[in-house]
């Protein structure tokens, strides 16, 4: 009888164990592509460049980023938190920097021309005033793609420069170190 106790203690310590350990977890999508389109080269496709930029005049965006991610599998209410890191390269002029969701794969030869419809409505922004790691928070953004793109859909993430602000970033051609890492954490 004691040996039963003993071995249904062990079982529930178990079972705690378990669901102890079964809380969040932090996913990284991976980054397919990534470009810029540049109102003054409107025809022009920048995918292979090693830096992208987001550059504003006037308050109106002149070169706007896009940055893909492989499909998104995870429910809207099991992101409790999201981050977007990526190395700024150059600053001509700092300022804010939003980000945008197109629910879709952007491809590398879009040009300002043909650049795809994205959201209407900023989903983060950050002031960057010097060159190096810039960190966003990236939870609305992480939503609004697991809302859209819940059934494993590519995704992709859109910077416009606001104000007079003109940033570059470190692109996937870039150093291996410094390339953009989207995480989240998810129940």
């Amino acid at each position: 009888m004691r040996f039963h106790v003993l071995k249904a203690m062990i079982v529930l310590a178990c079972i705690v164990m378990l669901a102890g350990s079964a809380g969040a977890v932090k996913i990284s999508p991976a980054l397919q592509m990534d470009t810029y389109t540049d109102a003054e080269n409107a025809d022009q496709s920048f995918g292979e460049e090693s830096a992208i930029w987001a550059t504003s005049q006037s308050g109106e965006p002149m070169k706007i980023a896009y940055l893909s991610f492989a499909g998104m599998t995870t429910l809207p209410q099991q992101v409790k938190s999201a981050s977007l890191k990526m190395y700024a390269k150059e600053i001509e002029r700092p300022g804010k920097v939003s980000l945008y969701l197109y629910d879709n794969a952007a491809m590398d030869t879009i040009t300002w021309s043909d650049q795809p419809e994205y959201g209407a409505e900023s989903l983060g922004s950050l002031d960057i005033q010097e060159t190096g790691w810039q960190t966003w928070d990236a939870t609305n953004f992480m939503k609004e793609a697991a809302e859209k793109c819940s059934e494993g859909c590519p995704f992709s993430l859109v910077l416009v420069a606001e104000g007079d602000a003109s940033i570059s970033f470190v692109s996937l051609e870039g150093p291996a170190e410094e390339k953009a890492v989207l995480e989240y954490e998810a129940s």
